[in-house]
């Protein structure tokens, strides 16, 4: 112990010696008659002594003043211990809020019975404690903040739902991590409540932190949907793509069920071996449009994965404008798509700057010098606005190397394509080559204020490039990345927990 004034407990002395000799101090007496002494013979002697001070007697109020004088200058010397400062407890909660914990193989489901156990961490929390609660779903999410109160903690954990997601459990890992990482004085705590259906997290270190998983769920018998999907084959056709996977350690037989709105339209029995996995395709929706659900009629302990939804839509046609002299590969690999309505004209329409087409083809014919907003393929010819300038001509040129991961050559050989004459292409900063000879781009692709272009620089009819396999494919891949999605795609497949973005018809302004 040591004092931040410790010269103040000199005063100790001359105070105390001042009480004692007060005490020490005989009293002075009045004379008083009276009619005998003979009870007071100790007064007498006193009176009768000559010197000044008596003899010390016990006093218990003595003793008293002597303690309370004392506390009094040891206080005023300012006593103080050095120690170590303690800092707080941390603990975070990690709760798994996936689809999975709504599994009521333990009543009255596994995520009311993780909130109840995540109660109790609550009550048995210090003074000098303070708390975080997180949810791993699809997205991880704090609810509750560091805080030591209770009731406040208690209220949010009490609130919380399970999602029809998946859980993200290395998100809300490396959250809670990071939130506690740093030097304390006691290691933090991190509870995690989950049924420990989620990827492996081995690759992460808890570090300091003292890590508790408390694992919820008693048994596993659930029969899932675990993918659903739509699908138009080729010949404009659409088809229900549905996985079943037999969670459970037993045999189970069941129907599978095929809505469209809220009217049967096919009904399947299934069996599924425990552990084992089935697809089924539907084709009774070729011409349908409008949400298709799928159902399970089974009864186990998760009936959140045994109905799913598709939203079919049919897509409009595309307006397709071929200019051309007469290219009868090119126009055969146009009609091959079902959503193409093929115009052939031998010049540019009188109309065409008022005429809206999904994409126009320039075969060996110069376009006009303003092109509107659209999709082009460039054959054999350029463009002011497009994505390359011609450059040298060259005879039998070689492809060196083409662009395997481009949308428009994905899929494509370029490599044993024979071409007769072409032109070496620069492309523009904006631009990508697709296909590269020795001396420069043979093929390029680029988008630029609301136009996008494909360019080849060679007359196909002058290549053996119409007789390989890869053109159809380029021409359909043309056709997808050209076209703008609003017209190719009118509904996407969205899965469940991710975001749907959709284009406001309202217009815009600029915020200032």
């Amino acid at each position: 112990m040591r004092f931040l004034s410790p010269y103040s407990l000199i005063w100790f002395l001359p105070f105390a010696a001042a009480i004692i000799v007060l005490y020490l101090l005989k009293l002075k007496r009045k004379e008083q008659m009276v009619s005998s002494v003979m009870l007071w013979q100790d007064a007498v002697a006193d009176i009768q002594a000559n010197a000044p001070f008596q003899k010390l007697k016990k006093s218990l109020l003595l003793l008293l003043q002597l303690i309370a004088l004392f506390a009094l200058v040891f206080g005023i010397a300012r006593p103080y211990i050095r120690a170590k400062g303690m800092s707080e407890n941390k603990i975070v909660i990690i709760l798994d809020s996936s689809a999975s914990m709504q599994s009521t193989d333990i009543s009255p489901s596994r995520f009311d019975n993780a909130k109840s156990k995540a109660l109790e961490v609550v009550n048995r929390m210090g003074s000098d404690d303070t708390m975080l609660v997180i949810t791993a779903g699809a997205k991880t999410r704090v609810v509750a903040s560091f805080t030591s109160d209770k009731k406040s903690l208690q209220s949010a954990i009490s609130a919380l739902k399970p999602v029809d997601a998946p859980c993200n459990m290395r998100q809300a890992m490396v959250l809670a991590l990071s939130l506690v990482a740093g030097k304390s004085a006691s290691p933090p705590r991190i509870v995690l409540l989950s049924d420990g259906l989620f990827s492996s997290l081995s690759d992460l270190s808890p570090g300091s932190a003292n890590l508790t998983f408390i694992k919820i769920g008693a048994r596993c018998d659930n029969v899932a949907i675990t993918s659903l999907d739509s699908r138009k084959t080729l010949s404009g056709d659409q088809q229900v793509f549905v996985s079943l996977r037999n969670f459970s350690d037993k045999q189970r037989v069941f129907n599978l069920e095929l809505y469209m709105q809220d009217q049967l339209i096919d009904i399947r029995e299934e069996t599924l071996r425990p552990g084992e996995a089935k697809q089924e395709i539907l084709e009774n929706v070729k011409d349908a449009s409008g949400r298709v659900t799928a159902k399970l009629d089974i009864e186990d302990d998760l009936i959140a994965d045994n109905s799913g939804s598709v939203y079919l839509a049919k897509r409009g046609k595309l307006s397709v404008l071929m200019v051309s002299k007469g290219n009868l590969f090119l126009q055969n690999a146009l009609n091959l798509d079902p959503r193409t309505q093929l115009i052939r004209s031998e010049s540019i329409p009188a109309d065409f700057a008022n005429q809206k087409y999904n994409l126009v083809v320039f075969d060996c014919i110069a376009p006009p010098a303003n092109l509107p907003p659209g999709g082009y393929l460039l054959l054999r010819t350029s463009a002011a606005q497009g994505p390359a300038t011609i450059g040298a001509a060259v005879d039998r040129p070689t492809v060196i190397d083409y662009a395997r991961n481009h949308p428009v050559s994905a899929y494509v050989d370029f490599n044993e394509v024979r071409i007769a004459q072409a032109n070496y292409l620069q492309p523009k900063p904006w631009a990508t080559t697709i296909v590269e000879g020795p001396g420069g781009g043979l093929g390029v692709a680029g988008s630029n204020g609301g136009r996008k272009f494909v360019q080849l620089s060679f007359d196909i009819l002058e290549s053996d490039f119409p007789l390989h396999v890869g053109f159809p494919i380029f021409i359909a891949n043309c056709l997808d990345w050209l076209v703008p999605t609003s017209a190719t795609a009118p509904g996407d497949s969205i899965r469940t927990s991710q975001p749907m973005y959709i284009a406001s018809r309202l217009p815009s302004k600029r915020l200032t």
